[in-house]
């Protein structure tokens, strides 16, 4: 990834507005010339962006007087600038601990060879303390069934193992962790002890206890390394959603800790949610945000079949899926968080699930009433009508995870099977947008990886209603500056304005001139944030000293 267009032997640097030759006593004032996707509320585009100590001096068609002397230009060519992208929900510790320090099993087609992995894996790994896979499907197999416990201890005898279901809500442990779960584990609802599959509660808190076994090291080392990760997809800023066991929610400190020397040392912007119940926890540590999946998940999903319906499944009539709190349970939280000043956002998969958040954010706002809130459901992949136009209303934004659409691992077919002619309105994105609602995107990784290009993609492409799909800008848009107004960072960044921070991507094309089955082609080829380009390779020393640092910097 390497800039063009920057002579460094015979430019003339700009600083502040004064020139000068041949010496350079600060940070250079740039020029980008050609495309320049602003994605502002008017969906401009422009010929020149000029950055200054890492803020947007200037956009627009012409080059001021000012500025054209400056040599040190960045000639787009074919290539177009734009904001740099956002992830609105991912649990960053979880995913970087699988991306970096673990395994992914998503593109085996047989149980064999999802076993090959996992005997891979150990062969290089024999001293690990607990493993934590994820990417486990029964619909991307050609068994068509998941992976079961004897089938584990084949090829991982020893270590405790959990492999997480490709939905984040079930999973299939060996018997040496299973040993280990304590009793309360065993006796949870969803608790498979033949076949080693977790579900419901029974999956949270085995899921919890595995996170227990993972020694910190690790956990910072992959924490580290997964934002270059996030960088190399032109992220830069995400909503951590944080909490899943770790003692004393260590995975909540050490991403709050790194994320703080990111942002000293690259800019790089994190905002975490706490996924608790308890919110005092979340004001003691002076975080503005609660909420997210885990402790705050109000159903489950389709995968497990648990995700909460008005209507019964359609292959299943005895079953309307699971409420993990109950309404009132749920609303004193929402209650309590918002009268403390808190955002809070939730998952809601079902469309019973998204009525209950609704209800629940509708009788705290009654309750405490807040004009800019900012409460966010998640995923809301059936809404009702009705619900549609309460969320608009009532001003809550929904965050959603387009690239899920197009997954493998649950095809349309499982879905059809299960929710009937409901698929069909599943997902609506063209729905929420016209109803006015704040629809930003995110990957749930490590749900989905966290690829803003393939989330771009599904929201163009939509699998089940292509009525439902949206534009091309629309969809750039739910991946910056909609991620950026989620928690309240669009004065800041999000488009590309005078004013703003200069956080851009630069494309090795460009998306408005694609048709959307083309969106796959697009490449991100450099990173800046406040200007500067992304800097990746933090090692444990400079991590604490940038954490020191910046350890006023906002999560």
């Amino acid at each position: 990834m390497a800039l063009a267009g920057i002579n460094l032997n015979t430019c003339r640097f700009c600083l502040h507005g004064r020139f000068v030759n041949g010496n350079v006593k600060g940070r250079l004032m740039r020029i980008y010339h050609g495309k320049i996707i602003t994605l502002d509320a008017d969906n401009r585009i422009f010929n020149y962006l000029v950055e200054d100590q890492g803020r947007i001096v200037h956009v627009g068609d012409l080059l001021p007087r000012e500025y054209q002397h400056n040599h040190s230009t960045v000639e787009l060519g074919s290539r177009v600038l734009l904001p740099s992208f956002g992830d609105g929900h991912m649990h960053f510790s979880n995913w970087a601990l699988i991306a970096v320090s673990s395994f992914d099993v998503r593109k085996a087609k047989t149980i064999r060879q999802i076993q090959d992995i996992v005997r891979q894996f150990m062969a290089r790994n024999k001293k690990a303390k607990a493993i934590i896979a994820f990417g486990a499907s029964k619909h991307s197999v050609m068994e068509k069934r998941l992976i079961v416990r004897e089938e584990l201890d084949e090829v991982c005898p020893d270590i405790p193992l959990i492999l997480i279901c490709y939905d984040g809500h079930s999973a299939i442990c060996n018997t040496r962790l299973m040993e280990k779960f304590p009793d309360k584990v065993k006796q949870m609802a969803g608790f498979q002890a033949d076949t080693g599959q977790l579900f419901r509660e029974a999956y949270f808190a085995g899921t919890d206890y595995a996170s227990s076994l993972v020694p910190p090291l690790e956990l910072v080392r992959s924490i580290i390394k997964g934002f270059d990760l996030l960088a190399e997809k032109g992220i830069g800023l995400i909503h951590a959603t944080e909490g899943i066991g770790f003692p004393r929610d260590l995975d909540v400190t050490l991403v709050s800790l790194i994320a703080r020397a990111q942002t000293r040392r690259n800019r790089f912007q994190t905002r975490l949610f706490f996924q608790t119940l308890d919110v005092d926890k979340a004001l003691k540590r002076n975080l503005p945000r609660i909420g997210g999946c885990f402790a705050t998940a109000i159903d489950g999903c389709f995968g497990a079949c648990d995700a909460a319906l008005h209507e019964p499944y359609q292959d299943n009539p005895g079953n309307r899926g699971h409420f993990f709190q109950g309404e009132a349970d749920l609303i004193a939280f929402v209650k309590k968080a918002n009268r403390a000043g808190l955002q809070v956002e939730m998952h809601a998969i079902g469309d019973a699930a998204v009525s209950r958040a609704v209800k629940a954010i509708e009788s705290a706002l009654v309750d405490f009433p807040r004009k800019d809130h900012r409460h966010t459901i998640i995923h809301a992949c059936l809404i009702r009508p009705a619900e549609l136009k309460k969320i608009a209303e009532l001003g809550i934004g929904i965050t959603l995870q387009p690239g899920f659409l197009i997954s493998p691992l649950e095809p349309a077919e499982y879905l059809h099977d299960i929710l009937g002619s409901r698929v069909n309105s599943s997902s609506p994105l063209r729905s929420i947008i016209d109803a006015g609602i704040h629809l930003s995107g995110g990957s749930d990784a490590p749900v989905i990886d966290p690829d803003p290009i393939e989330g771009i993609y599904g929201a163009c492409n939509h699998p089940y209603d292509p009525d439902q799909s949206v534009s091309i800008t629309e969809a750039l848009k739910m991946f910056t500056c909609e991620v950026a107004w989620t928690t309240f960072d669009e004065r800041e960044r999000g488009s590309l304005e005078k004013g703003k921070i200069a956080d851009m991507v630069i494309l090795n094309q460009d998306p408005l001139r694609l048709d959307p089955g083309e969106l796959r082609s697009l490449q991100v080829e450099k990173l800046f944030l406040h200007g500067k380009a992304y800097q990746p390779g933090m090692g444990l020393t400079g991590m604490l000293w940038h954490a020191y640092a910046g350890r006023k910097e906002k999560v």
